[in-house]
């Protein structure tokens, strides 16, 4: 039986060198003549070479095209144009790289990986470019699980730094190594550019404190969502913004920073900061350093727990904020109250029904939204809105039948109705008149409570005691 299979073998071998095609099949079928190699079966496959990255590696001069399975990550490599590669669907992907080490990136370059813009690199596993960082250059960053993949390294300033380019990442860690080293260095000039930190853009630091999470400047969007961030220091934000939104972070271990922080060279349209979780103890959360401007801002539903200071530089009735169900945040809301007690400032009627500001010196008792001055409220806030307005004066008539009434002014100008009405008094008689009304108000509008004589039994009062309120 042996002598009967090597002189089959024998003939095979034979037929195969003469024909210079092979065929192995259960079936006895002739190759494809077209084919080198004709391998065909229903029930089984064809088994290539199986090995680590670092075998895969190790091999000497690798042809264009050998293909082996890569058992570190599951998957099967082939060789092409100096580099190995992983099939995508059945095909090489043009536009992906899979990073497994150092050795997958671009070669350093004064102590700067640049990557290719056109790229999306996939990182497996955790990988240390130190004493390097990497020039995003466009590219795009990310992982499958921020547990385990990631990019780590000892490099004084930002690991990953970006220029006039626009930035995506998403599932991929980030870890500084050093006391020196922060995570992100991104900076758009344009304006036209967006900065997308999506889901499992983690900054972890292990044991070794470090800058943080870095800093972001400029950008047309800067959009931070579904992140954690475990380090010393967290995000700054600077430079000409468009808009700057963060939510669903969970951000902690905050010692030497801020969770969130606006810095003085900042000029931005809009922020919008929503069900964010601070967590840590005695840092600051968000601080809007002097100097910054935001034109509008919203904070919705952040949880703060353990912070010493929550907010820094800025409050729920800051110009342009919005404020609601936040932890220990007031709501924000429009309000201010003044008034004036025992004045003696007679106020001038010298025309009968037409009106005149009440003259006095008030005291703003709160402000919030607004600034008050004598009997006058200004609106400060960025938002319009429907305000509600309480007047209530109180005098001694200064002759029989004397008659008076008061009004709201907006803008210096008289509001028509309703205005509020006494009934003729006799002289030294004390009497109160009590306006209420809703005006809409926006940025910079004023409102102001005058009075006017019903008749030609007086042409002064001195309204001794005023209250003027506006809520919204």
């Amino acid at each position: 039986m042996k002598n009967t299979v090597l002189l089959l073998t024998g003939l095979f071998i034979a037929q195969s060198c003469f024909s210079q095609t092979a065929g192995i099949n259960e079936t006895g079928a002739m190759p494809d003549s077209s084919a080198i190699l004709d391998i065909a079966s229903t029930v089984r496959g064809i088994l290539i070479p199986r090995m680590s990255t670092v075998q895969r590696d190790a091999i000497v001069r690798p042809a264009n095209g050998l293909q082996i399975y890569n058992t570190t990550n599951n998957s099967i490599d082939i060789y092409q144009n100096t580099r190995w590669g992983h099939l995508n669907s059945g095909h090489i992907a043009a536009n992906i790289i899979y990073v497994d080490s150092l050795g997958d990136l671009p070669s350093p370059s004064g102590g700067g990986i640049t990557l290719d813009g056109s790229k999306l690199y996939i990182f497996s596993g955790f990988v240390n470019i130190s004493p390097n960082y990497l020039n995003l250059n466009g590219a795009s960053l990310r992982g499958m699980d921020p547990g385990r993949d990631g990019i780590m390294s000892t490099v004084a300033g930002g690991i990953l730094r970006s220029t006039n380019v626009s930035v995506y990442m998403d599932n991929i860690a980030v870890i500084p190594l050093s006391t020196s080293t922060k995570a992100y260095d991104f900076s758009d000039a344009t304006g036209t550019k967006f900065c997308n930190l999506f889901s499992g853009c983690s900054v972890v630091e292990v044991g070794i404190p470090s800058l943080g999470v870095g800093q972001v400047s400029g950008f047309n969007t800067i959009t931070i969502a579904l992140n954690y961030w475990s380090c010393k220091d967290g995000i700054k934000v600077t430079g000409a913004v468009g808009k700057f939104v963060a939510n669903y972070n969970f951000i902690t271990s905050i010692t030497g920073g801020y969770g969130m922080e606006f810095l003085a060279g900042l000029t931005i349209n809009d922020v919008d900061l929503s069900n964010n979780y601070f967590i840590y103890s005695g840092a600051t959360g968000v601080k809007v350093n002097a100097g910054a401007v935001i034109d509008r801002g919203r904070m919705t539903t952040n949880m703060f727990r353990g912070v010493g200071t929550y907010l820094t530089g800025f409050d729920s009735y800051s110009p342009g904020w919005q404020m609601v169900s936040n932890t220990n945040i007031p709501n924000s809301r429009s309000f201010c109250f003044e008034y004036m007690n025992d004045n003696v400032t007679a106020t001038s009627l010298p025309v009968v029904s037409t009106y005149y500001k009440i003259s006095g010196t008030t005291t703003v008792s709160k402000q919030q939204k607004f600034t008050g001055t004598n009997n006058r409220l200004t609106y400060t806030g960025k938002e319009a809105f429907t305000s509600k307005i309480i007047a209530v004066v109180g005098a001694k008539s200064p002759a029989n039948s004397a008659d008076f009434s008061i009004a709201i002014a907006k803008n210096g100008v008289i509001v028509p109705f309703p205005n509020g009405s006494m009934s003729a008094s006799s002289n030294n008689q004390s009497f109160q008149i009590t306006l209420i009304t809703e005006l809409d108000l926006q940025t910079n509008d004023y409102i102001e409570v005058f009075v006017r004589t019903n008749n030609n039994n007086t042409n002064t009062l001195t309204i001794g005691d005023m209250q003027f309120r506006v809520t919204d």
